[in-house]
C-alpha cells in the first residue's frame, strides 16, 4: 500500500491550519441585546494587514495601514435606520485605516450604484484593553465592544 498520498495530505492539513490567522471577535458589553449590530465584517490581521472575514466576488478583503481596498460581495442585504434596502450585489470599501500594536481604527463605505460610496460604520479596537466602539452611520452614539482572538475556521 503506498501511503506517499496519504502522508502528503497530513502535512498540507497540518500547514493549513498553522497557518489560519486568529479573527478578532467582539461581542457587545451590553448583553440585553440593544445593540446596533454587530462589528461587521469581523476582522482579523494577516502579515501585517488588515482583512475581513467575508465572501469575496471580486477585489481583496484586506488593506495595509493607511492603505485603501474595496471588494465586491454578491447578495447583501443593507439595512438603513431599520429600513432593507434589498439583496443585491455591493461594493465595500476600507480607505485609510490604522493599524498599530495598540490601536486598529477604521470606516467602511458602501455603494450599488456604482458611482457613489456611502458611510456605514466607524469602528475602534483597543488592542491592549481589548474593548471596541463601533458606530453606525445612521445610529446616535456607538455600541461598545469586548474583544478576543480566536483561531479562524478553515
Amino acid at each position: 500500500m503506498n501511503l506517499k498520498p496519504l502522508f502528503f495530505l497530513v502535512l498540507v492539513s497540518l500547514a493549513a491550519s498553522a497557518s489560519a490567522q486568529p479573527r478578532i471577535v467582539c461581542e457587545p458589553e451590553n448583553k440585553s441585546g440593544n445593540t446596533t449590530a454587530d462589528i461587521w465584517p469581523e476582522p482579523y490581521l494577516l502579515q501585517n494587514k488588515h482583512c475581513f472575514d467575508i465572501g469575496v466576488k471580486s477585489g481583496s478583503a484586506c488593506v495595509t495601514n493607511g492603505g485603501s481596498t474595496s471588494w465586491l460581495t454578491e447578495a447583501v442585504i443593507v439595512s438603513i435606520d431599520g429600513v432593507s434596502q434589498g439583496r443585491d450585489d455591493t461594493w465595500f470599501r476600507v480607505g485609510h485605516p490604522s493599524i498599530s500594536s495598540a490601536q486598529i481604527s477604521y470606516r467602511i463605505e458602501w455603494k450599488r450604484d456604482g458611482k457613489n460610496w456611502q458611510p456605514m460604520q466607524v469602528v475602534n479596537i483597543d488592542r491592549l484593553s481589548r474593548q471596541a466602539a463601533s458606530m453606525w452611520i445612521t445610529s446616535n452614539g456607538s455600541d461598545a465592544y469586548q474583544c478576543h482572538t480566536e483561531r479562524r475556521k478553515i
